[in-house]
């Protein structure tokens, strides 16, 4: 029509038209991705690093996507891996601490802000002070003051039982002021483990599997070596040395678990990743409240962004929550996470208003973990691209 011959109501048709028109090629973009395309560069991912095995898995709106693996179980071994195949997930265990935390804060049995002597009194670290003001928060977000990894030679292969552990810590010097800086402490983790065992009569192990493996239904993932024979289907853990992959054994990390004790697989990290993003509701059951969710998923430590200069993913916070890593990824939300054990290195990446996670574990050192989430996440989220702009309020007025 001439433009002077449209009213209100023909341009009301109009832009309604436009609307429904949009919407038919946004859904077809959304919905987009070319897995096909995602399995072509995961296999040449796999093979361009050298990485010996390697299992990817990827959820969208409540459902896994896709699953699959990569190479070979051992080296020189025929033996392929799978979606079902079980590696070690180390620190991306911290995650499922922190959720029994919440858990046990949602009983009554603790408070994110309990002193720490409270359920340890032997507990003490580099000053009386900071020793008493220490909460279960502090333990979860590392914040105490101590540096990235101090202590982990008093745990790292040793016999020595959590609680034997914990009494060693008060001769390791601070890196900071207390609650004053980052420094990521597994030993914090261990000690959060042993609160976990003091106020429940029981294991870390056997809260993580009564509280959270059980009702989701991850059903092949374990904590304890006596179990791994006979899950079967498992990668083995290779060093690289001299430009080569080296079998070598799991190590036992049962008594530590707390803070990287988990052996998992994509099927049940994806299972896991759906409950996180439906907020801790698995069917009619709440397992974590809201004002968990909120708790876990705040920022309770920051990292330093620079803000002078570009960066790969519009990035403009980062910090850490409770067990969880936090960033913007393009202007979203993105709860992560990472891991290494003896041999094996993994990533949890979501981005939780798209429903969208990606999770990578690998049996070995030089491993591809984030070329392959960021290219899988970037794939997804490029295909609601367009459909995120128009739909952010292009058309206000309809």
């Amino acid at each position: 029509l001439p433009l002077k011959t449209i009213n209100y109501k023909h341009m009301k048709y109009l832009f309604s038209f436009m609307l429904l028109f949009f919407s038919g090629i946004i859904i077809a973009q959304e919905t987009k991705v070319n897995l096909e395309k995602l399995d072509t560069y995961f296999e040449k991912t796999a093979k361009d690093w050298g990485i010996p095995g390697m299992s990817v898995g990827i959820v969208k709106d409540g459902e896994i996507v896709f699953s699959k693996g990569y190479g070979v179980l051992e080296i020189n071994k025929p033996e392929k891996p799978d979606g079902n195949t079980l590696y070690a997930i180390a620190s991306n265990s911290k995650a499922f601490t922190s959720a029994m935390i919440a858990m046990l804060v949602q009983e009554g049995k603790l408070n994110w802000d309990d002193k720490v002597q409270k359920y340890l009194p032997y507990f003490e670290l580099y000053n009386p002070f900071v020793s008493s003001e220490i909460t279960i928060k502090d333990l979860l977000c590392h914040r105490v003051g101590l540096g990235t990894f101090s202590g982990d030679v008093i745990w790292y292969k040793s016999d020595l039982t959590s609680e034997e552990i914990i009494k060693r810590l008060k001769g390791i010097e601070p890196n900071f002021n207390f609650r004053d800086g980052f420094g990521y402490s597994n030993v914090m983790y261990i000690t959060a483990g042993e609160v976990i065992k003091t106020v429940t009569g029981k294991t870390w192990g056997e809260n993580v599997q009564e509280r959270i493996l059980d009702p989701v239904g991850m059903n092949g993932t374990i904590y304890s070596l006596k179990k791994l024979e006979k899950k079967g289907n498992f990668a083995t853990p290779h060093a690289f040395e001299e430009e080569k992959n080296i079998p070598i054994p799991f190590v036992d990390w049962e008594e530590v678990a707390a803070l990287g004790g988990i052996i998992s697989s994509v099927n049940d990290m994806g299972k896991w990743m759906i409950f996180n993003m439906d907020h801790g509701i698995i069917g009619k059951d709440t397992l974590l409240t809201s004002a968990s969710r909120n708790t876990i998923w705040k920022m309770h430590n920051t990292y330093t962004v620079d803000h002078t200069k570009p960066n790969d993913f519009n990035t403009h916070f980062r910090g850490y929550g409770l067990g969880w890593g936090l960033a913007d990824y393009y202007g979203k939300l993105r709860v992560s996470h990472g891991g290494g054990y003896d041999g094996m290195i993994s990533a949890v990446n979501m981005i939780p208003d798209e429903k969208l996670g990606v999770v990578v574990l690998t049996n070995g050192m030089k491993a591809p973990t984030m070329a392959v989430t960021y290219y899988a996440l970037n794939a997804f989220l490029g295909a609601c691209r367009t459909f995120l702009i128009l739909n952010s309020g292009a058309f206000p007025f309809l």
